[in-house]
């Protein structure tokens, strides 16, 4: 491993506190914790000292700010908290607090600074909507892992995402794999999309870079899968000519498909994460068994079925590194459980015995294994007891090798997801309240400054294996999730964990694709009473909430969601009018509501302040109204008044009727003239196109006209005997 940094300095002074902690992670980090308070609301920094340091200074931001703007104070050299009152509950802040460190400059002479970064907040909503999940499959295992691959697309709906599935052949070229996922993208945009490539999805390569240090045997093109995520920039193919690296993976040459670029071309937009064990056979199982291991124990975290202690493990290996390369663990594992919380042990000898959430592990490098920390050879029958890992060392961050240490470490028996740990440096501080580690990829892959340091931000090698969706934290299920019908209420009933402190309620009729919230404010009741509900098949989802205090602060955390699914045969109220409309220069319209299901007594109330069901002496115009039934269940509609064309462009027609109007599947129209009449009768939409027409023959003609093949808009029914015509419009619904 060839390390950042020129001349060794000796450290004259540091706090006891973090002496069990390398001198250099502890120089370059500001090991930081949140403890928050309700009322008055405020966040506590508080953060381990260093005696070295010239000063901290603090700047505050939303998670949505692309910059820090000016800091919010300075604070002397002995200073170990700050706390920030001019917050509100519910919302959540970014920080980051700098220490100068005059006494040590950079080995180019240049300031130094240790960093820390925060995300903190009192009491963060739930999330119930987490974006859109593009699970890109190896066609390979399409119908080996069928169920499988069925149950993580269902465990992805029941924690928020709308997810999707494409399957591709591992021999497509890159490019035409990007072409899906882009067209997929643009069809589904969200606020946050996330792109899950399973199995020997085709690797993109990219650049002349060593971000390991090894120039002589390993500068090249490295895989690259965040060109999946570039929406924009370009990705060229033309300059790039080295084949001096000792594997011919890393060779690259105009025109031979893997690309130029050394640093992203443009931002990531996508939130990646890789699972593929192609090419690991130090390992007894099958590629396909490996899979289907990760996907099971994938299943088995979201759910709650495994258990691990909400702290951190640092194994630095690299201590005189001036870089220090332990501070992504410390600083990232304190603002997730609490400084306290963080562990400086040995990685294979602890992990073995006791368990981390998050580990960190530092050595030197091999493609397949970390001096002092552990190798592929060992992943093959290890259970680590570690969810989340990053590791870090020489060669292996290049993840394509067969048998790759970091792909080793999620084909395990635990581990769910890995990184190559520091170059660059990982920001996941907004793991603590609840985000995925899709979005620590992304921001990390992006991070070109906002986040200091920056070591080899932007640069094309960052990869996440593992699934992105997956989160830190687990709130078991509800059990036992049933519904029945009582009269014309739906009844959900369940059994809640002991964690759970409140519950969300979804529901999503056949015509829906996506489950829309019930509840805005959680229930503590184990049951739940619909009582507005629609005709036929019905699904409903219901999720846990609960209160997760962590080392950065409160959030409201959801469990995964479970569903079940019943049938109803009663309907809710929905609404049909009669419209008579006005004549020109004249008040004599009406609008008359005929309320459809749900339960008597009904009561109206219109915009206009009346609360009779029907109203007369209208001019032309538009007038809504609030329908409620017995079970207090509502529907608004608004009904419109037009002018009648003239009578005498129809000459005989006395009275005309189009009724319901709105309507969303028929309508009946009457008729009367004074002498019989031989008529065609059309239906025409806003440009005068003609849709449908029937004929009609008599004096008082009364028909019924099926217009449910319609889309909901404004259309013209045409009536004609030939030489006059008369146009009615009316309004379709869905």
């Amino acid at each position: 491993m060839k390390l950042i940094g020129g001349t060794f300095f000796l450290i004259c002074c540091i706090a006891t506190s973090i002496v069990a902690q390398n001198i250099y992670d502890a120089r370059q980090s500001v090991i930081m914790q949140a403890v928050v308070q309700d009322s008055p609301a405020q966040i506590k920094l508080s953060w381990v000292l260093d005696t070295a340091n010239g000063g901290y200074t603090i700047w505050r931001k939303s998670i949505l700010d692309q910059v820090w703007g000016d800091s919010l104070v300075y604070l002397n050299p002995k200073s170990t908290s700050w706390t920030d009152t001019s917050i509100q509950q519910g919302i959540g802040y970014e920080y980051q607090v700098l220490k100068s460190l005059p006494a040590f400059p950079t080995g180019e002479g240049g300031q130094n600074f240790g960093a820390g970064n925060i995300y903190s907040g009192i009491k963060i909503p739930p999330t119930h909507h987490r974006g859109t999940c593009l699970v890109v499959i190896d066609r390979t295992y399409k119908n080996t892992l069928a169920f499988e691959i069925s149950r993580l697309l269902d465990d992805l709906l029941y924690d928020g995402w709308i997810p999707d599935a494409v399957f591709v052949d591992k021999n497509d070229a890159v490019d035409q794999v990007k072409n899906g996922i882009l067209d997929w993208a643009k069809k589904n945009p969200d606020t946050h999309q996330a792109l899950f490539l399973l199995g020997r999805i085709p690797v993109p390569y990219s650049g002349e870079i060593a971000p390991d240090g090894h120039n002589s045997d390993h500068r090249g093109a490295w895989p690259c899968d965040g060109y999946y995520g570039t929406i924009d920039g370009l990705w060229t193919d033309q300059t790039v000519k080295t084949t001096a690296a000792a594997s011919s993976r890393n060779d690259n040459i105009p025109g031979d498909g893997k690309f130029d670029n050394n640093f992203f071309p443009s931002k990531v937009q996508l939130q990646i994460g890789r699972v593929d064990f192609s090419n690991m056979n130090k390992f007894s199982e099958s590629e396909e068994q490996l899979l289907r291991r990760y996907l099971d124990k994938n299943h088995a975290w979201r759910i709650g079925k495994m258990q691990m202690m909400e702290q951190g493990l640092v194994d630095n290996n690299f201590p005189s590194s001036e870089e220090g390369l332990g501070q992504s663990g410390w600083k990232n594992f304190a603002s997730m459980f609490g400084i306290s919380n963080v562990k400086d042990l040995q990685y294979r000898q602890t992990l073995s015995k006791q368990s981390f959430l998050w580990s960190y592990g530092c050595g030197g490098g091999g493609p397949e294994s970390a001096s002092d920390i552990s190798s592929t050879t060992n992943f093959t029958t290890d259970s680590l007891l570690s969810i989340f890992t990053m590791l870090f060392g020489s060669y292996f961050g290049d993840w394509d090798y067969p048998n790759n240490f970091l792909r080793g470490a999620i084909a395990s028996k635990t581990c769910l997801a890995s990184t190559w740990g520091n170059r660059p440096n990982w920001f996941f501080q907004h793991m603590a309240l609840g985000e995925t580690i899709g979005y620590s990829t992304q921001l990390t892959m992006n991070n070109r400054g906002l986040y200091t340091p920056r070591y080899y931000g932007g640069y094309v090698s960052t990869a996440l294996m593992g699934d992105p969706t997956i989160r830190m934290h687990v709130l078991p299920p509800v059990e036992h999730f049933k519904a029945r019908q009582e009269g014309l209420q739906i009844r959900l009933d369940w059994v809640a964990p002991k964690a759970a402190t409140g519950f969300f309620i979804y529901r999503k009729y056949a015509s829906d694709s996506v489950y829309h919230l019930l509840n805005i404010q959680a229930v503590d009741d184990t049951s739940f009473i619909d009582a507005c509900v629609e005709k036929g098949l019905i699904h409903y989802m219901v999720r846990c909430s609960a209160l997760k205090t962590t080392g950065s602060g409160s959030y409201y955390n959801l469990s995964a969601g479970v569903i079940t699914t019943i049938v109803n045969d009663t309907s809710s109220i929905h609404i049909e009018s009669e419209i008579t409309h006005a004549n020109a220069g004249q008040s004599n319209g009406s609008i008359k509501i005929i309320p459809i299901g749900g339960c008597a007594p009904y009561t109206y109330m219109w915009e206009t302040g009346e609360t009779t069901s029907e109203l007369s002496n209208l001019s032309s115009g538009t007038y809504c109204l609030t329908v409620s039934d017995c079970m207090n269940c509502t529907m608004t509609y608004c009904g419109t008044v037009n002018l009648n064309t003239p009578i005498h462009e129809l000459q005989h027609l006395t009275s005309y009727k189009l009724f319901p109007n709105p309507t969303n599947n028929h309508f009946n129209l009457k008729l009367t003239f004074d002498e019989i009449q031989k008529l065609q009768l059309s239906i025409t939409d806003i440009n005068g196109i003609k849709l449908a027409t029937k004929q009609a023959f008599g004096k008082d003609i009364n028909l019924n006209w099926d217009v449910e093949f319609l889309s909901s808009g404004y259309y013209w029914l045409r009536i004609e005997n030939g030489l006059e015509h008369v146009t009615i419009p009316f309004t379709k619904t869905r």
